[in-house]
């Protein structure tokens, strides 16, 4: 009976072990990326190469992608949707610590527009329909600079992609410059009835 119970057990892990993998780089019958896809970049020109890892729907990028070193150290974790940037993106120095971090978000580009397909949920039939692409994403919000060495972190503010000041964001966590000493009435050398010498 215990080497029944056992081989049961057995069983039911190993199969569990194969439902819990998840398939990655799946086409659709469209010929689109759809799920999870790990993609491997080779070295170009110098520049190193790097694993990214995320979604697609649709052929575009959609939520949180990973990119790491070949030695699998962090290199950026970004947010897309519809396959551009846009929320919280994270992006670290090659030894792994993190370099900096921030919001972006797209902006419209007048007059680029594409089309995707919509399906139907009810008759499955797939239409294309117009939008306007979004694209060009630039810096908004608050981000934090790391220094490598010491860590200490320095903040920077934009707005849809300017440099603005934290008091433009309404940012009150920014350490004030202490106060400004005010000017004396009179200089050292203008006192002249105090320490007068004595003939």
């Amino acid at each position: 009976m215990r080497k029944l119970l056992l081989s049961f057990l057995l069983l039911s892990l190993l199969g569990t072990g194969g439902i819990a993998q998840v398939k990655s780089n799946q086409r659709d019958a469209q010929h689109r990326k759809q799920g999870h896809w790990v993609e491997q970049v080779a070295e170009l020109r110098g520049e190193p190469g790097y694993t990214w890892e995320g979604v697609y729907k649709n052929d575009r990028k959609e939520g949180i992608w990973k990119k790491s070193s070949t030695m699998g150290n962090p290199m950026a974790e970004e947010t897309y949707k519809n396959n551009v940037l846009d929320g919280y993106c994270k992006y670290y120095y090659p030894g792994g610590k993190l370099s900096e971090e921030g919001m972006y978000m797209p902006t419209e580009i007048e007059g680029q527009r594409d089309t995707i397909m919509i399906i139907d949920p009810v008759t499955n039939v797939e239409t294309p329909t117009e939008i306007i692409r979004k694209g060009n994403p630039v810096r908004n919000g608050v981000w934090k600079l790391y220094d490598e060495e010491t860590g200490k972190m320095v903040k920077q503010y934009y707005k849809r992609g300017e440099i603005v000041t934290a008091a433009d964001l309404g940012d009150t966590t920014d350490v004030s410059q202490p106060a400004v000493k005010a000017a004396p009435l009179q200089l050292p050398h203008e006192h002249t009835d105090k320490h007068k010498k004595k003939d």
